[in-house]
């Protein structure tokens, strides 16, 4: 009999963990390499599965770890431009990592008929394995020391300032026309006998009456403007007034500088002293807007404390190398050595399967 009140099972949940396992190991397999790809059928043993076991855990491990340590430096590059570069660092750094684990595929699989594809694939393998363990160095630096890297950009900023006030080249057009007629009444002055007229009219022109050379033009020139003195005065107080004006400049930003100093950091001391900088390069954490600056930054750092042996100071990322160099050294070592095994080269044989079919056929 049927019963009336039976309830309904919701198989909604369980569909959706189905579909969801489905696709981890879809997305798993596109990925990582598996050990029965690494053998063949031929001669397939419990030793023969163990080391496709082991070198295959090998090649996924390497490699994942080196994709981890990539992924950072891939995401801070495209930063600018927005989820879009997430999305391209991701699928960017889960190629590189596919890509790896294929190059160790082919070299862990070499079998008559493929040696040379096989070799082949050695040196992509070998080459991505040290670029990528090279970047391990650099992807802590920049995604656990955004302070220190705030800090590089703002000595930066504050180095790029000083050659900018250093740089700025004095207005010296009024100074080079008031020269020029210096020099020109000077040289009529001097074609013409002494005690005539023209040349005592040209020489007042540009040094003024005789008994006027000891007078004070600076005070002439701020009472009563240029058109009251020789040009020959005027040039050189003209050029006392620019020099004066880049002088103050410079001293002006020595100033800063020091108060930039004061502060306690270069990050600090630019926030307060050049407020409008310091928006155009840091957010409001206080890390850098430009993920390509970031990246460059611990690049920079990373070579520059390696060269000077502070190698203390790296902390986190010399782990992160070591452990990444020591995976992929080993996983190389295994997938060439697993290819010259006698027995993984049995599994691709196929004249054994061959023979044992013609000796069950007999039997």
């Amino acid at each position: 009999m049927q019963e009336l009140n039976s309830p309904k099972t919701d198989t909604t949940p369980n569909l959706w963990l189905k579909k969801s396992q489905t696709w981890f190991t879809t997305s798993k397999n596109a990925i990582l390499t598996d050990p029965e790809e690494l053998h063949g059928p031929n001669y397939v043993t419990e030793e023969v599965r163990e080391a496709s076991t082991v070198t295959a855990t090998a090649i996924n491990v390497s490699n994942t770890i080196d994709g981890v340590s990539i992924f950072p430096l891939l995401l801070y590059s495209v930063k600018d431009m927005g989820p879009i570069g997430f999305i391209f660092a991701l699928a960017l750094a889960l190629m590189m990592t596919k890509f790896t684990n294929g190059m160790g595929k082919a070299v862990a699989t070499r079998k008559p008929g493929n040696r040379i594809w096989s070799a082949c694939a050695t040196v992509p393998m070998l080459a991505m394995n040290v670029l990528m363990s090279g970047t391990s160095l650099v992807a802590p630096e920049l995604s656990l020391n955004q302070a220190h890297l705030a800090e590089l950009r703002a000595k930066e900023l504050v180095a790029e300032q000083k050659i900018k006030v250093n740089d700025v080249q004095p207005d010296l057009r009024a100074v080079n026309d008031a020269e020029a007629k210096c020099q020109d009444f000077e040289q009529k002055a001097a074609n013409y006998p002494e005690g005539t007229t023209a040349r005592n009219d040209y020489f007042i022109k540009a040094n003024g009456l005789y008994q006027e050379k000891n007078r004070d033009w600076k005070s002439v020139l701020a009472q009563e403007g240029q058109a009251k003195v020789p040009f020959c005065p005027l040039a050189k107080l003209l050029r006392e007034d620019v020099l004066k004006v880049s002088q103050v400049a410079q001293a002006d930003w020595e100033k800063q500088k020091a108060q930039i100093v004061r502060s306690g950091s270069y990050a600090a001391g630019v926030k307060q002293i050049m407020p409008a900088l310091y928006e155009q390069n840091f957010d409001a954490n206080g890390q850098l807007i430009s993920g390509t600056e970031a990246t460059r930054l611990a690049i920079q750092s990373t070579t520059s404390k390696l060269m000077t042996g502070n190698w203390n100071s790296l902390g986190f990322s010399l782990f992160f190398f070591a452990t990444s160099v020591i995976t992929s050294g080993g996983a190389c070592a295994l997938a060439l050595a697993h290819s010259f095994r006698k027995d993984i080269q049995m599994s691709f044989d196929e004249s054994l399967q061959i023979e044992l079919d013609e000796f069950l056929e007999d039997s």
